[in-house]
């Protein structure tokens, strides 16, 4: 009885503890921005990629909406993403190479990842461009 007891809180804290560790995983920088372009715009987006770095209220920095916004004027809709690679170069830093897709193209992305002292994964820097050739490393694209 007791080891039943004890097997059944297991499983039911299983997908909590899987619930968080999924809302703070370096993929979780990339998926915050996506799904505030979503329900709030390219604006929204920016803010949530940069929200708790040293990006955070930068002029620079969130005039990136606008690339976004031209992107949707030129392709169409935005209707999802793809996760080309997530490359982890240390502990603390991760690659990730995205694609963001419209109704008439492909936008790609890269966004740098940075665990901070905190514990919290923020994006450090980021680059959009309808060429992948252009912010993407080359095998990336073409293979190895």
């Amino acid at each position: 009885m007791r080891k039943s007891v004890v097997v059944a809180v297991i499983l039911l804290l299983i997908p909590v503890m899987t619930h968080a560790d999924v809302k703070n995983t370096p993929l979780s920088v990339v998926t915050r921005g996506l799904d505030a372009y979503l329900s709030g715009g390219p604006r929204q987006a920016i803010e949530s990629w940069v929200k708790g770095s040293a990006l955070e209220g930068s002029k620079e920095v969130m005039s990136q909406a606008n690339v976004l916004r031209q992107v949707e004027d030129f392709y169409g809709k935005y209707e999802g993403y793809e996760v080309v690679d997530n490359h982890r170069i240390s502990k603390r830093v991760h690659m990730i190479l995205f694609i963001m897709n419209y109704t008439r193209g492909p936008l790609f992305a890269r966004i740098q990842a940075y665990r901070s002292t905190s514990g919290e994964w923020v994006a450090t820097d980021f680059k959009f461009h309808t060429e992948a050739s252009v912010i993407w490393p080359s095998a990336s694209i073409y293979g190895k």
